[in-house]
Formats: structure tokens, C-alpha cells, sequence
């Protein structure tokens, strides 16, 4: 048979000829060769199927299936060979696989490190009763010569990554990860050098970029990735943000069992980035204390944020200097004193020890202090502005100086004395009232505690705090009584804040007449 051709093969090499005989019953049936599947049948002793290639790189493993053609009850010599150096020879050590069976035998070609690139003729060689050589002529199998291409050793390497911070906070919404190349990066001629950043454990690609700095507006894991590659053979436009992995590019790579040389550093530069949000408050409102102490309840508006490991807790505090006063579960409260309080939303590590707030001394400033946000360490967040109650306590205190008084002249005048445990929140007044009965019916409104009246009977002089401003003329002197207008106060079931002393003080005046 002619020399033929080996295809691909630059050098034009010749191969000795080898034929297992023509019109036989013994013959290569199929051949799978790493991808190749051919079933090839009867050839006539000889097929060349050189146009049938696999490319593999050096050091590989090569898996091997050959199903012979002729009766079953014989034992069937299989030998491959391979052209490692490319000589136009199969040469001694280049025999690549040899095995015997009755059927179907299956093996592996392992290509030699070292092995120079380009396409490389393989010669497979099946005779029904003895192994026969390379170039043997034959009358009793097959011989099928199919092709080889070792593709270049790839130089390209991603090298490592690595970061100073791996944890990382957010603040005023974004983050910023920043990480350094390293590890012997090899970028050969006509490559490039690009940063990959990703998320979660499945390596979502998200962005990529010239330099390693990524801003990031949500929390989570992400990881930065080096990658050296050759724009002529890897076509980053096929990547899809939010879509394509880095496992998937990764699978395209020879290193990840693909084709292309390039390199990925797959484990890369790995970040904990935490969003911790306090979210925002309502509910606030101008509250009266009542029986001596006031409830106040906010809202969370629903847009905090609690990342895994994150706990939410609340904070009231008092005054503009907002100084802590109570921490709890929930935005409720219980006060006791009247001023300015603010509900705050905290989101904070679970497990940070609280015990550096001090109740009455630290300020929800000093804790913002501490914060990311508020420029110190801590990933935690408060909501600094809260929402605002203030807690009015008007009180009318008490009264003494009542007694038995004697109706003389025609009118006799009645003094009273404010015990001084009044209070007078800003914006409220101070008045007292003069209320005449058991009914209390009140007969005058004056600023000082002193009346005078003209006829015998049980009075009560009552202190009065109420809004400055407040519209008095709702009370009708001889017909409103002093149980009309508690009844209109939070302390006597109603909703206005103000404070009446109902006992007040009380005077008998007794009115003797001798008559003529």
C-alpha cells in the first residue's frame, strides 16, 4: 500500500504502510478515542481517518474504546501507537496502548509531558491471532490511523489574590473591597490582566475591571478573582453580569478542562460584606402623662435591614442630648417625668456586649461614635433621628389655707396657698379656680389664688395648669362645674392634657345675720 500523508502534520511526514488484509471477516468495528466515536466497519484491512482529531494537553490521560468486528468466540491483539516526537516513525517507546480480549476492550493513552505541540498520528492495529508491528502486513484484522493534536503548553497564570480587610461594612449604602495581586502572575505576550468580582458560593460574575476595587451596594460573600487571558482566543462579551459563574468560565479554561489558555484565580480574594440597616421609626406624637407615667409606641417603618448573625433591638433616649434611658425588644416604653424622649432602631452584632451603655449617662451619640456610619469600627447601625414624643406632665399640685370663714361687710375674701409642687411644662399656664358647691360649680377663673365673695356657703379654690392659649370660654361661670372640665382632662377620661386640682382647698363661709 502507498505511504500516506499524515494530516495537519507541517513537516509532511510519510508513515510506513500497514494493512490487516482485504475482504476478511476481521476488522475494526468502532474506535473511541477521547471524543473521536467512529464506527468504521470493514475497511479492507486499512482506513485512514486522520481527519478525525482530539486535542488534548501534555500529561493527559486519554480514554480508549476498541470494539472488534469478527466472530466472538476469538481472542482479538490490539496495539496502538502514537508519533509523540513527530518523526514520521513509530518509534521504539512509542507504543501507547497494548491489550487482548474477546470483545470490547477499553484502556488509556497517556500523553508524555514534555510532548512538543501539534498534531500527532496515532496507528491502532487489531489482528485476530497474534500483536502484530507498526508497519506489518497482514491478512487476519485491521489497521485505522486517526490523529492526535497536542495543544501548546499554556504559560498564562492568574497568580493569587489576597486582602488586608476581608470583612467589610457598609456605609451610606456601599462598600468598597479592594484586594492585591500576586503569586508570580505570568502574562505572555498579547495577553491582559483583568479583576473579576463575584458573588455568593456559586461565583455569580457581577463586574470586571481593570484594577482590583470594587464598589458593592448590597451585603453578602463575594470574591475578587484575577484573570490573565488572550482577547484573541476567550471572548469576555459572552459573559452575562448576574448570570455567568466563574465555575462556568473557569470550565472553558485548559485548567478547568477546557481548551483556551488562560488563567483564573479561582479561589481568589474573598469578602464578608455586612449591610446592616436600623431602617426608620414613626409613631411619635406629643403624649401627656397621666397617673404618673406615659407609654410610649413607635413604629418600625419596615426597612431595616438584620443580616444573618444581626440582632434589632430599640433605644429610648431623653433630651437633644439624646442620653440613653431604656433598651428593649420592642419599641414600647414606660416613662415617668415629662420632656423630650426619642425611640431609635438598633441593629447590631448578636452577642455585642451592651454592658459599656451606662442608662442616664451614655448618649445615643456616644454609641453612634462607634460606629461605621458614625466614624468609628463597629458594623452596626442606629437610626440617630428615631421618632420624637414629647411626654407633657402638667400638674396642678395641691392647696392649703382653706378653714372657716366669716361672711363680713357683705363679702369676705378668700386666700389660698399653693403648696409648690405645681408643674408648668413650657407652653402651659397656670391659673386658679373658684368653685362654689359640692358641685363644685365654678363661679371664677383668676391668676392668683384669692377671691372674694359675697354670700355664705362651701367654697374650693383650685390650682389650674392647661395649654397657654387654651380657650377658656367654654366655661360658663354658675353653670359649668369643676367636673365638666376634669371630665374634659386626660386625668378625668379625656384628651386634653392639662392637670386641675379637683380636691383644691376648701372654705366654709358662714354668713350670721342678726336681722333688724
Amino acid at each position: 500500500m502507498m505511504a500516506l500523508l499524515a494530516f495537519g502534520d507541517t513537516s509532511a511526514q510519510t508513515y510506513c504502510t500497514s494493512d490487516g488484509g482485504s475482504g476478511n471477516v476481521f476488522n475494526v468495528a468502532r474506535v473511541q478515542l477521547g471524543t473521536i466515536d467512529n464506527l468504521s466497519g470493514d475497511n479492507n484491512g486499512y482506513a485512514d481517518f486522520t481527519a478525525q482529531s482530539i486535542s488534548v494537553q501534555q500529561a493527559s490521560t486519554i480514554p480508549v474504546v476498541l470494539q472488534p468486528g469478527g466472530p466472538f468466540f476469538l481472542r482479538y491483539r490490539w496495539r496502538a501507537w502514537v508519533d509523540w516526537n513527530s518523526d514520521g516513525t513509530f518509534g521504539a517507546g512509542e507504543l501507547a496502548l497494548q491489550t487482548v480480549g474477546f470483545g470490547s476492550e477499553s484502556g488509556t493513552i497517556a500523553v508524555p509531558t514534555g510532548t512538543s505541540a501539534g498534531p500527532k498520528r496515532v496507528r491502532i492495529s487489531m489482528s485476530a491471532f497474534a500483536f502484530r508491528g507498526a508497519c506489518d502486513q497482514f491478512a487476519t484484522g485491521e489497521v485505522e490511523d486517526y490523529t492526535i493534536e497536542v495543544l501548546p503548553v499554556c504559560e498564562a497564570s492568574a497568580g493569587t489574590m489576597s486582602t488586608v480587610k476581608p470583612d467589610v461594612c457598609e456605609e451610606n449604602g456601599i462598600a468598597i473591597l479592594a484586594a492585591t495581586s500576586g503569586g508570580a502572575v505570568v502574562i505572555p505576550a498579547g495577553y491582559q490582566q483583568l479583576f473579576v468580582l463575584t458573588s455568593g458560593t456559586g461565583l455569580v460574575i457581577q463586574q470586571v475591571s481593570t484594577t482590583p476595587q470594587f464598589t458593592v451596594t448590597t451585603g453578602g460573600a463575594y470574591t475578587i478573582h484575577s484573570l490573565v487571558y488572550d482577547p484573541a482566543t476567550l471572548d469576555l462579551s459572552i459573559v452575562v453580569p448576574g448570570v455567568t459563574t466563574g465555575f462556568d468560565v473557569n470550565g472553558l479554561l485548559i485548567q478547568g478542562g477546557g481548551t483556551i489558555c488562560a488563567s483564573l484565580d479561582v479561589a481568589g480574594a474573598a469578602f464578608t460584606v455586612s449591610d446592616p440597616g436600623a431602617g426608620t421609626m414613626s409613631g411619635g406624637s406629643d403624649v401627656c402623662l397621666n397617673g404618673g407615667s406615659a407609654e410610649l409606641v413607635a413604629a418600625a417603618n419596615g426597612d431595616a435591614n438584620v443580616p444573618a448573625g444581626y440582632s434589632q433591638a430599640y433605644v429610648l433616649t431623653s433630651g437633644a442630648g439624646l442620653v440613653i434611658e431604656q433598651l428593649g425588644a420592642t419599641p414600647e416604653f414606660t416613662v415617668t417625668a415629662g420632656g423630650l424622649y426619642t425611640i431609635h432602631s438598633f441593629v447590631f452584632p448578636t452577642g455585642l456586649d451592651l454592658s459599656v451603655v451606662v442608662p442616664g449617662v451614655t448618649t445615643g451619640f456616644d454609641v453612634n461614635g462607634l460606629l461605621v456610619q458614625g466614624g468609628g469600627s463597629l458594623c452596626a447601625s442606629l437610626d440617630v433621628a428615631g421618632t420624637v414624643f414629647n411626654v407633657n406632665a402638667p400638674n396642678a399640685g395641691t392647696m392649703s389655707g382653706g378653714g372657716d370663714v366669716c361672711l363680713s361687710d357683705s363679702s369676705v375674701v378668700l386666700t389660698a396657698t399653693a403648696n409648690g409642687d405645681a408643674n408648668v411644662p413650657a407652653g402651659y399656664s397656670q391659673a386658679y379656680v373658684l368653685t362654689s358647691g359640692a358641685g363644685l360649680v365654678i363661679e371664677q377663673l383668676g391668676a392668683t389664688p384669692e377671691f372674694t365673695v359675697t354670700a355664705g356657703g362651701l367654697y374650693t379654690i383650685h390650682s389650674f395648669v392647661f395649654p397657654t392659649g387654651l380657650d377658656l370660654s367654654v366655661v360658663v361661670p354658675g353653670v359649668t362645674t369643676g367636673f365638666d372640665v376634669n371630665g374634659l382632662l386626660v386625668q378625668g377620661g379625656g384628651s386634653l392634657c392639662a392637670s386641675l386640682d379637683v380636691a383644691g382647698t376648701v372654705f366654709n363661709v358662714n354668713a350670721p345675720n342678726a336681722g333688724t
